[in-house]
This record gives structure tokens, sequence and C-alpha cells, in this order.
């Protein structure tokens, strides 16, 4: 008599057994990654909606979502087909539940990994800081300190906040009846300028504020008598390693940056004011215009000075002939500045000083085949240069839109040295979005979109580190308009609302798991 001994693995039964131990694990995790793959899917989706000029999504939303019903349908129906095979040929209910969940356990991280990987990078909204109030405060300009603090400073005070957290570290209010109407550009040794006005009145108060404490270290009252210089503007007030020097009615004045004692003054020609100053590397730079036969025949001028002694050491003519409609530093090292002339066939460019004895270099605002996007000097915080632009390692970089374009969707980069242009990528798209605001993180440029994503740029090469950029999950509208990036500890990055009052003053990002 032959034994009957069932099927071995060579026969079909015994392949198709051997195959379950293959599909049941394969089902198991099918049925993982599809609940993986909808959790990143739908999660990488800001607020429930995506893909609008508002709103972008994550690279890989539609991918995700895609292949999560993929998994889905494809992981259900193996998981059916294999359960009831397994019971049909009698394994228990042991097999039935540790065949599947073998290879589910073994595909959930790398599974979530991948989806992260094909997702692409978001920011998560960490923390924000509590409404301004009066709800109509707006930001006049910033200060970022040494250890990253972000200094705000509206009409009516001085607010310090922490970088990590967002937490209110000191504050000093404006003088009575005084508002804020300039600031220094930069700190140095942990202080800052601050200058203030009362109603319709030139910019005359200055004090000197220890950004550490908030204490203010000196108050000065200087000659400053022009009222065309009464709303909130940079270029009043400047620092230079320990010297604060402060425009005044016919020239500028010196003193010690930690006691406040005089240093030197210098007085500029008749018939010349003061349109801005600006200090920096050692050297403080005036902006002069002169109309001495008061008929609107206008010339201008940048001195150049010792910060130390106030000796005058170069003086270069700007070929200007009218008033100047817009002039803004973009930086004080090297010294960059953007002038327009109110004459239309006028100048109208960023101008490069280097070398005291060195002509500028001129980069026009209009070129043959894009147009610089600089904006207004009162366009984001009227205290300071609000310009869509920035200088690295002797390069400008801004914001520019094409001549068939409306919106500035490209960053590109000029040389200092000779004006040329060395590379532009595109950052928006064709719905409309554009280009916000720059910043330098950790030897990149990051760049803002005002559909809430932000990239990072070689600044030698203008390379993406991601094509599309990490989007911020941003569930609730807390982003206006005209933000400012500033890079945050880490990774991370921080936003500065300019209207304060309808939105959070600032919105910590930290990359989103």
């Amino acid at each position: 008599m032959t034994q009957d001994r069932g099927p071995t693995a060579d026969t079909p039964s015994g392949r198709r057994l051997g195959l379950m131990w293959v599909f049941a694990p394969l089902a198991g995790a099918l049925v993982v990654l599809a609940v993986i793959f909808h959790i990143r899917g739908w999660g990488s989706i800001p607020g429930g909606s995506c893909g609008s000029k508002y709103q972008a999504c994550a690279d890989g939303t539609g991918t995700l979502i895609v292949l999560a019903f993929v998994f889905t349908f494809g992981g259900v129906i193996t998981l059916i087909g294999v359960l009831a095979l397994l019971v049909k040929r009698g394994f228990g209910r042991a097999h039935l539940i540790a065949l599947p969940l073998a290879g589910a356990v073994l595909i959930a991280w790398p599974g979530w990994q991948f989806a992260q990987w094909l997702r692409g990078p978001m920011l998560d909204i960490a923390w924000t800081t509590p409404l301004d109030r009066p709800e109509e405060t707006r930001v006049q300009g910033l200060w970022v300190t040494g250890d990253g603090t972000v200094v705000r400073g509206r009409s009516d005070a001085l607010i310090a906040h922490d970088p990590r957290g967002g937490a209110r570290r000191w504050s000093v209010d404006a003088p009575v009846r005084m508002s804020l109407c300039s600031m220094s550009d930069t700190v140095s040794q942990g202080i800052a300028l601050a200058a203030y006005a009362r109603h319709e009145e030139p910019c005359r108060s200055v004090a000197a504020i220890d950004t550490d404490s908030g204490r203010t270290l000196w108050k000065k009252t200087v000659d400053a008598d022009d009222l065309r210089f009464t709303r909130p503007q940079g270029g009043r007030v400047a620092i230079d390693g320990g010297t604060a020097v402060v425009a005044t009615k016919d020239g500028a004045r010196a003193f010690g940056l930690r006691d406040g004692r005089p240093r030197w003054s210098y007085r500029l020609d008749d018939d010349c004011e003061p349109a801005l100053v600006s200090a920096a590397g050692g050297r403080t730079r005036i902006v002069e215009v002169c109309d001495p036969l008061g008929v609107g025949k206008v010339t201008a001028h940048v001195l150049t000075l010792d910060s130390g002694d106030g000796k005058e050491l170069r003086r270069h003519d700007l070929p200007t002939e009218t008033s100047l409609s817009e002039l803004g530093v973009i930086s004080a090292e090297p010294f960059v500045i953007r002038v327009t002339e109110s004459d239309e066939r006028g100048l109208d460019a960023v101008l490069a000083f280097g070398g005291d004895g060195v002509e500028p270099v001129v980069v026009k605002r209009i070129g043959t085949d894009e147009e610089l996007a600089l904006g207004t000097v009162e366009s984001r915080f009227p205290a300071q240069a609000g310009l869509k632009a920035l200088v690295h390692e002797n390069t400008l970089i801004v914001a520019t839109r094409t001549t068939d374009g409306d919106t500035p969707q490209h960053v590109s980069a000029y040389s200092l040295r000779d004006g040329a242009r060395q590379w532009r990528v595109k950052i928006a798209d064709s719905r409309g979005d554009e280009v916000g605001s720059l910043a330098v993180a950790d030897r990149r440029i990051g760049v803002y979109v005002d559909d809430r994503r932000i990239l990072r740029l070689d600044p030698r090469t203008g390379a993406k580190q991601h094509d599309h950029g990490a989007v911020i999950d941003e569930a609730v509208l807390r982003i206006g308009s005209d933000v400012q990036l500033l890079a945050g500890p880490g990774d991370g990055w921080t936003l500065v609302n300019p209207d304060s009052g309808e939105y959070p003053p600032l919105l910590g990002l930290t990359p989103k798991d």
C-alpha cells in the first residue's frame, strides 16, 4: 500500500504553499505602505488645499496619493486572496496573523523613510508670537544679534525675541510723543542705534541700545531740521566698530558707541545736505545732494570718511542731474546702494563702491532681458532698506523679472567686480507666484516665495538644494505679504510679518518629519 504524503515542494500544490510564504508577508507590506502613503500624501497638503498661487504642494504629493490608492487596492486584494488560501490549506490563526505582520514590520521603517524622501522637504510652523496690539502696529525695521535674537522696531517700541521659541526677552518704549524714524543697519559690540522724531518733525533724537538687555546706554539730540526727513527711513544712523555716526542738517556727527562721547563732526558744502549715512570696515559714507542755485540742477556725491577721525578720504560724483526718487543702502561693506533719479532717462541702477580710489561698478536696474525687482525703500521696513536684494561674497543677489514677466520669478547674481551677471535661476512658476525675500543661511541663500515655499541656493552657481524647495505646512493663514525671511537655529527659519497686528509678528519654522 502506498502512503499519501501530501503535496511536496516539487508538486503544484507545494509550490503554491511556498508562494504563500512570500505573498502573505507581501500583502502585509502593501497594506502598511498604503497606510503610510495615505498619511504622508494627505499630510503633505497644507490646510487641506494646495496647488494655487497662494499655497504650493510638496513635490511628491500627487505621486504619494496615487501610490497610496495603488497600495490600498493591491494590498487588500492580495491579503484577502492569501488569507483565503491559507485557511483552505489548514493554516492556523497564528500563521494568518504572523505572516502578514512580518511583512508589515519589515517594511514599516524603510517605507516611512521612502515616503518622506518622495514627498520632499516641508517646514512646520513650530511656534508663533502673540499678535501685536494696537492692531494697526507695523514693523519699521529689524536687528538680528550675534546669538540670533530678533529685535523688531515698531513705531512705539523695540521688542526683542528669543530665536528658539519667540519668547519676549525685553522691550523698550519710544520716548513720549515720539516715534521710531530710523535704525542702524547693523549691530556692533552688542549695541545698535535707534532714532526718534516727534509728529511731522525730523529725526533728531538718537539712542544707543544694548541689544542683550534692552538698556539705553545714552541719548543725544542732533541738529536735523530738514522736514523732508520726517517719515521713517534708513540711512540716518550707522555703526562702525566702536563709532556711532548720525546724519545732521548739514553733515554728520560721530560719537563713541558705548559712552556717547563726541568723536568728530563733518560739515558738507553749502547748499548740500546728507541723503543718507552708512558705515562699516573703518569707512563712513555720506551721500550728499546739492542744489547750489536752488533751481533744481541737482548734483550728488558719495563722500568716504575715515570712521576713526572723520577725515575725508575720497569723493565720487554720481552721474545725476535731478532729484533722487529712490536711494537706499543694500550693503554697508562692501558699500552698495540703489539710486534712482527722478528723470526717467536718468540714473537707475545699483552702484557698488570698492576701494577708495576705484570707480563704482554699475549694475543697471533694467537690462536688455531682465529687471532688478528692488521694490522701494518703503516697501517692507521703512526704517531700513526693505529691498529684495543682498550682497554675499562680493556678489549682488537679487530678485528679478524677465522682460516678458509681470512678477519677479527669478533670482540672479551679479559680480560686483565687473557688473556681469553670473547666473539666473527660475524660482516661481507661471501661476503668478513671486520671490518675496532673500536671506543668507549657512553659506547658502534662502529664498522665500509667496506661495509658502523656501528654497536654498548655492550662491556660487544658483543651484537649488531641492528643485521645488521646502513647503510650509500652514493650516491656518498666519503669513501675510512682504514678509522678511531670516535664518533660524539649525536648519530652521524665522519669518517676520510687517503687519504684526493682523498676523503673528514672528513665526519659527523647523523641518517637518
